[in-house]
């Protein structure tokens, strides 16, 4: 037979035990959240992320075109300005993905220095015409 006593050491148990659960749950919780280790991730090391999107980006634009077949041009005197085209294309492409993942993580560090640089040019123009005191 189970004594008030012994109840309430169970009740206990139990609640130390429903407190130990939702402790390891909200810190599963907090280490399964990438998004947000992301985040600290890429505030902590942000010229590491930036060099590894810029380098991700090279690799892609130099060797993602090379598994393809060549196919005859109509004209022969066309397919140098048509290959150095898409080569171009190919770099733009890449420089503007890789400035889109950036811009996220480059825009605080850069909108200062940017609006001094605008500021300074402004400036000097308006130095220039003699406008400025």
């Amino acid at each position: 037979m189970t004594t008030p006593s012994d109840l309430i050491r169970l009740q206990q148990a139990v609640r130390e035990s429903r407190s130990d659960l939702s402790r390891e749950y909200s810190g599963l919780v907090h280490e399964l959240d990438f998004r947000r280790r992301f985040t600290e991730s890429v505030k902590r090391h942000p010229l590491g992320w930036i060099g590894g999107a810029v380098s991700a980006g090279l690799l892609a634009t130099l060797f993602g075109t090379g598994s393809r077949k060549k196919t005859p041009s109509p004209t022969a005197a066309s397919a140098p300005v048509a290959a150095s085209t898409l080569g171009r294309a190919g770099w733009i492409a890449g420089a503007l993905e890789t400035g889109r993942i950036l811009y996220p993580v480059v825009k605080p560090i850069l909108m200062p220095v940017i609006s001094e640089l605008l500021g300074n040019i402004a400036r000097s123009g308006l130095a220039k015409k003699g406008r400025l005191p």
